[in-house]
Order: C-alpha cells, then structure tokens, then sequence
C-alpha cells in the first residue's frame, strides 16, 4: 500500500510539473511574439545603441539610465541564444551604431537540454550574422551574470569562452561577472531578489560599468 502511494504521489507531481513547464512556455512564447510585433513596428535606426538580451536586459529603463542617447532596449523575457538569434533581422538590418550583448543565463537550466557547445556554437553564429550583416556596428559581448552558486563553474567556463569568441571576432568583451559576484560566485544577495534578475542596485552598478563605452562610441 506504501509503496502504491507513493507512485502515485510521484506520478502526480510529475504530471503537476509538466504542465507548469507547457503554462510557463506557453506564456513565454506568447510574451516573445508580442515584443517582436512591437520591435518590428518601431525598429532600431542607424546610429542607435541596442541593448539585446533576456529579461535582465529587458528589466532595464536603458533611455533613463543614458538619457539623452539614442538607446533601444531589446530584451525579451526567457529568451535563449537561439531566440536572439532568431530575431536578429529587425536589428542587423537597421545597422546600429552598437550593440550590448547579454544572453545565456536561459540556456542553462536542465529542461532546455541546451549543452555548453550548442550554446556557444548559437552565440557565435549570432556574432558571424552582426559581423556579416552590419560589420560597422560596434559590438559589446557581456559575461553572463552570476545567478546561484550551484551554476557558477559552469557560468565562469562559458565566460571564458566567449572572451575568446569576442576577440576572434574582433569585439570588446566586457567582464560583468566579478562586480555581481559572492566569493562563491553566486549571485550577490544584496543586488538581487530572486538570485537571477537584478534591483535597482545591480542596474545602477552595470551603468557605472558601461559608462565608459558608451563614451567611447
């Protein structure tokens, strides 16, 4: 009797988690199509700066934080390196001035079955597409933030190979890790309330780090 129990308890969570994940990716996608709609309406023009990622990126007011610059914030919710890749025309077309890259963080959970070769291999086809596409728009690769500590090797590993990927191509690779990072390379508690996406306090820290290319452009 125990043990039928228990199956059925099993049986019953896992069913439970499966159609959390089909909720959280049927939202997700119909998040994703909703912004692209709005990206293709009002598309980047030459001489913008992008900003281009997931929702640590698209959590920012990038206008308010560098007023008076020609920002435009393309983030999107949940995105992973294939999103980003996916949806490059209604960027590289417009041939910005430069483009801020932030991406990975979603490809790294178990459920997306995404390994660090797939992932690197899609972050350097969506630097060939710049390259190709728009090769006079200044590129920035960021580090993929630190999030819990359990991913933290796992994360420094990839940032590693994405410095490599940013000089191949001849990109500025822009090291955030270190500033948002504990000892044990989670996360810090202070900049965060969910150990993924940043307060206030981790914004006005990114700022500080930007400034001095954003000055350069």
């Amino acid at each position: 009797m125990f043990i039928n129990g228990l199956a059925i308890i099993i049986i019953a969570s896992l069913l439970l988690l499966a159609v959390t994940r089909l909720t959280v990716e049927r939202v997700a996608h119909n998040h994703h199509a909703q912004k692209v709609s709005f990206f293709n309406r009002y598309p980047v023009q030459p001489g913008d700066i992008v900003f281009l990622g997931d929702s640590i990126t698209d959590g920012a007011r990038w206008d308010e934080l560098f007023p008076g610059l020609p920002v435009k914030n393309r983030g999107i919710n949940a995105n992973l390196t294939t999103n980003v890749l996916e949806r490059l025309d209604n960027i590289v077309n417009w041939r910005p001035k430069a483009i801020f890259i932030l991406i990975g963080t979603n490809d790294l959970p178990w459920f997306e079955r995404r390994r660090d070769e797939q992932i690197l291999e899609t972050y350097e086809a969506i630097l060939r597409r710049i390259k190709d596409d728009t090769p006079e728009t200044r590129v920035f690769v960021q580090s993929i933030l630190p999030r819990e500590k359990s991913k933290a090797a796992r994360i420094q590993k990839l940032n590693g190979e994405l410095r490599k990927l940013a000089v191949r191509y001849g990109y500025v690779y822009i090291d955030l890790f270190p500033h948002f990072a504990t000892a044990q390379g989670a996360l810090r508690p202070e900049l965060t309330n969910d150990s993924l996406h940043l307060l206030s306090a981790g914004y006005a820290i990114w700022v500080e780090i930007l400034k001095p290319y954003i000055r350069g452009l």
